[in-house]
């Protein structure tokens, strides 16, 4: 269950950089560390976090209700034909919900915790701005440590 929360918030959270990445990119240090911080306001930002989190909620709502039957069918066929066996009969009515009952508080919990969530990443940002240095120092040594690559030959 765990995983799934984490695999459900990951995604949308991840989104929330998309506007800082599509920027364009200015590698100074102060324009990186100003970015980090954007990106950690937003992530702080109670009414992005309201919004964010009810819009995941609703998400995972609709998707414990999608019928697995039509994605899983072909593959238990596929199974079975390759196993040389009769393919299992998939009930029509599966769902998330249906195979795993439990999940019936996960889109109140990711309500809940989505928030938390999202200050405890904002609260990050200023570890990734400090170790954006220590990177750039190591990509400058393994550029001066590898050999340069060599173009493959053309035909």
């Amino acid at each position: 269950m765990r995983r799934l929360i984490f695999a459900a918030t990951a995604v949308p959270l991840a989104c929330l950089a998309v506007p800082a990445l599509a920027q364009d990119i200015d590698q100074t240090p102060v324009a990186e560390a100003e970015a980090l911080d954007r990106m950690a306001q937003g992530m702080s930002d109670p009414v992005r976090q309201a919004q964010l989190a009810a819009t995941l909620a609703a998400l995972t709502e609709i998707v414990l209700d999608i019928p697995l039957a039509p994605i899983v069918e072909p593959l238990a066929e596929a199974a079975g034909e390759m196993a040389g066996e009769p393919s299992p009969r998939i009930d029509p009515d599966l769902t998330l919900r249906r195979m795993a009952p439990r999940s019936d508080d996960l889109s109140r919990t990711i309500q809940d915790r989505l928030p938390q969530v999202m200050d405890r990443m904002a609260g990050l940002s200023g570890s990734l701005a400090a170790l954006v240095p220590a990177l750039r120092d190591m990509a400058d040594q393994l550029e001066v440590a590898l050999p340069p690559a060599e173009s493959p030959p053309t035909r």
